[in-house]
């Protein structure tokens, strides 16, 4: 079994996470990241073996950068 973080086709820098990291840092259910991913609004998954996905690190870490952002100290001055 391959425990490598590392894909062929990655930069040696580039770590690819699983499923459980994935859900852990983005707080995004999987069948949410799958449809997200679907629409084009969430990185795609990378194919590790035949029941492995995975995704760059630095992709989830740009599209967490790139999410809006609430400000709820203005929200709560409105009430």
């Amino acid at each position: 079994m391959d425990t490598s973080f590392f894909t062929p086709e990655s930069e040696p820098n580039d770590i690819v996470i699983n499923e459980q990291q994935r859900r852990f840092i983005t707080s995004v259910s999987r069948a949410q990241a799958f449809q997200l991913e679907r629409e084009g609004r969430f990185p795609k998954r990378i194919k590790l073996n035949a029941h492995t996905n995975g995704w760059k690190l630095s992709e989830i870490v740009a599209w967490l950068r790139a999410c809006p952002v609430v400000d709820l100290k203005h929200l709560e001055g409105n009430q």
